[in-house]
């Protein structure tokens, strides 16, 4: 149903994907993206009275915002190999990297999403809960935390563009339209943007390291993301949509396939 449905939706934006039909490696990696997401849950222990309930129940915030995050990963890595169906050499040794660091990635997610999370548990006045918290890592240690978590998001993206980058060096064996390729540009791009601000994450991490402002400076570089991708997004569609009027109209004209 879901490829069905993301087939007719590729096929409207014209683009013909050429993996219409799962292979062992998509379904492999489904099943560590699978492994991932129980990763998150059983990481927390089973509730035996009633307090630990309550504490459970606050975990469902934090896990709630990891699954997203999963997902959203999960869905740039449906999408390649839906659009190109590449099954070779080069792309199981960049997949099986890239598997290998979403299972990494797991653990520093939760943590950080729970530090995030904290002043909600003091919100609703959960003091245990609270001061289990704050207590689970010192200040000077949030440049590590946002150093180990940058590393990992930036890792993800990073990979991820080095396979949209592979597709395109096949462009002409996979016999990919103009439009097709400035759809994979874009790919490329929008994983480069992506994997930037953790990166940057980082830098910041380490010149802040050992003060208790690290944290704080770091977890804000991540709201740049919003007017980046909102940015980056306009671009994309003023030129796809040039792209496309073009091809239609079958005019002469100079178009910037370039996503940026």
């Amino acid at each position: 149903m879901l490829r069905e449905s993301f087939q007719q939706f590729s096929s409207d934006n014209g683009f013909h994907p050429r993996g219409k039909e799962p292979g062992r490696l998509e379904n492999f990696s489904d099943a560590v993206f699978a492994l991932a997401i129980t990763l998150l849950l059983i990481s927390t222990a089973p509730p035996s009275n009633f307090e630990q309930i309550k504490r459970f129940s606050f975990e469902i915030i934090p896990f709630f915002m990891c699954i997203a995050l999963i997902i959203l990963i999960w869905h740039e890595h449906f999408v390649f190999f839906f659009r190109y169906g590449l099954r070779d050499a080069k792309v199981i040794a960049l997949n099986t990297l890239f598997l290998v660091i979403v299972l990494f990635y797991v653990y520093p997610l939760k943590f950080i999403t729970r530090l995030i999370l904290y002043p909600i548990a003091k919100l609703f006045d959960q003091t245990s809960l609270a001061d289990e918290i704050s207590g689970m890592i010192k200040a000077n240690d949030m440049a590590d935390l946002m150093i180990i978590y940058g590393l990992g998001a930036f890792s993800v993206f990073a990979v991820l563009s080095f396979m949209y980058r592979y597709a395109l060096k096949q462009a002409e064996s996979l016999e990919l339209t103009e439009l097709e390729k400035f759809d994979t540009k874009t790919s490329v791009t929008s994983n480069r943007l992506m994997a930037v601000v953790p990166l940057l994450s980082v830098a910041l991490a380490l010149v802040f390291r050992g003060s208790w402002v690290a944290g704080p400076v770091a977890g804000f570089t991540y709201f740049l993301y919003t007017p980046i991708m909102t940015i980056h997004g306009k671009r994309v569609r003023k030129n796809r949509t040039l792209l496309t009027s073009t091809q239609q109209n079958s005019t002469p004209a100079t178009v910037d396939t370039t996503p940026e």
